[in-house]
């Protein structure tokens, strides 16, 4: 696949991933490959590759000779999914306190920095954005392409239950609290301490799930 096809797709992915993580396509809703191909303007090929990615990573349902659909939130396949997440983000801080460099480290802290102005302009919406942000810069930081590819499917998938039903029991404090703890573990290349927060991060939402299923 040449460049130019690979990040036409990647750009049709992910601009469909984020609509299903934001809820913009809520569970069941029918995607229609005509509507995308005149949306972005291409053909059939590449709009079948991203959704082909998608479906791989559960977001979306093919049914042969019905169509494509948003999948169902499961709740059990996302709690696996968070038991699987807790570890691999533990990994990600460790290898990311080593590895990171200045400048992912100066972005980390100036998103954290803007917290309360993005907070402001879209609301829980956009503390799952800012969340997404530092996490990807994060697991590119870890310069591991296999667990960044691991991660990236594991948080957008979480993500999507958190914009669906905790984003009303999340306090946003306590999510940028959390965020700067894990940037000054890593700014201190303290890799103990950034596994331990990463954790702690992941398993602050288990708890949640917890206790809305109580």
């Amino acid at each position: 696949m040449s460049y130019k096809k690979q990040t036409r797709h990647n750009k049709i992915f992910e601009t469909i991933r984020d609509r299903i993580v934001y809820m913009d396509y809520p569970p069941g809703m029918g995607l229609t490959e005509k509507e995308f191909c005149e949306e972005f303007k291409v053909s059939r090929t590449p709009l079948r590759e991203a959704i082909r990615k998608l479906e791989d990573m559960k977001l979306v349902t093919v049914i042969p000779r019905f169509g494509t659909y948003v999948s169902p939130i499961d709740i059990d396949e996302i709690r696996c999914a968070f038991e699987v997440k807790i570890k691999l983000e533990g990994l990600a801080g460790e290898l990311a306190a080593r590895r990171i460099t200045s400048d992912k480290l100066d972005e980390m802290k100036k998103l954290i920095g803007d917290a309360d102005r993005i907070l402001q302009e879209g609301g829980h919406r956009s503390l799952i954005g800012l969340d997404a942000r530092i996490h990807e810069i994060i697991y590119l930081a870890t310069q591991n392409s296999i667990l960044q590819e691991f991660l990236v499917n594991l948080h957008s998938r979480c993500a999507r239950l958190w914009s669906s039903s905790l984003s009303g029991v999340i306090p946003n404090e306590d999510v940028i609290d959390q965020l700067h703890g894990i940037q000054s573990a890593l700014q201190d290349r303290d890799a103990k301490g950034a596994r331990q927060l990463m954790e702690a991060h992941v398993q602050y939402f288990i708890d949640r799930i917890k206790m809305q299923l109580l």
